[in-house]
């Protein structure tokens, strides 16, 4: 009799994502609407050009995001489900999970952008693994910080071949692996933590949607 191995549970990290970020359906209509609407205002621009307008108007929206999202109870009436995480899993990992949300979701507008449907399962995960790793790349800062386009492409096509929800699963447990080492910042005095973590939110964030521009403009 053949014994299957259990699936591997969900990271905490994860699951504290999946409970606040937006719906894909959501995510597409808005970035389609928003690419009309630049296409309607330049006119004497090419389809391509276009999109590299609306890239860089959505990857700047979503690190202004990103750079607020420091003490998520403050922000749990505001956002839907951040109440539940924070109560279920905590603070912290709460400030993590809301940062990551804004970087997925850009990452999935930035998919819709260049064609790719979000709201089929497969692709919605392949996001959530350049997302995931694009935050490994900067927040790690061992070895990929550097990666050029071809070769994050080439590690994203990597860990979709072991499976997707396989990889996002050990994505997001090294991701929370590498924020718990950098717990660290939580010792800076107050206010000068709330400067570092708006301005390692920012940058990270705009590096990841660098990444990711990246690669759904090869694919």
């Amino acid at each position: 009799m053949n014994v299957h191995p259990a699936p591997a549970e969900k990271p905490i990290l994860l699951k504290a994502v999946e409970l606040i970020l937006a719906k894909p359906e959501n995510i597409q209509n808005e970035t389609l609407s928003l690419l009309e609407k630049y296409q309607a205002k330049h006119l004497t621009k090419s389809f391509e050009e276009v999109q590299k307008l609306v890239s860089k108007k959505i990857i700047s929206n979503y690190s202004y995001y990103a750079a607020f999202s420091g003490g998520a109870t403050a922000l749990s009436s505001v956002v839907p489900g951040l109440g539940t995480v924070v109560s279920t899993f905590g603070g912290a990992t709460a400030d993590m999970a809301l940062s990551l949300k804004y970087q997925v979701e850009m990452t999935m507008a930035l998919a819709s952008l260049h064609g790719h449907n979000i709201l089929i399962e497969e692709e919605k995960r392949m996001c959530m693994i350049v997302a995931g790793l694009g935050t490994i790349a900067e927040a790690g800062k061992k070895g990929l910080t550097n990666t050029a386009s071809k070769a994050f492409k080439k590690l994203v096509e990597e860990n979709l071949k072991n499976g997707s929800l396989t990889a996002v699963k050990e994505i997001f447990k090294r991701i929370g692996v590498t924020f718990v080492k950098k717990s660290f910042v939580k010792a800076i005095p107050f206010g000068v933590g709330v400067v570092v973590g708006f301005s390692a939110n920012k940058c990270l964030t705009l590096y990841v949607g660098s990444k990711a521009n990246d690669f759904f403009m090869a694919n």
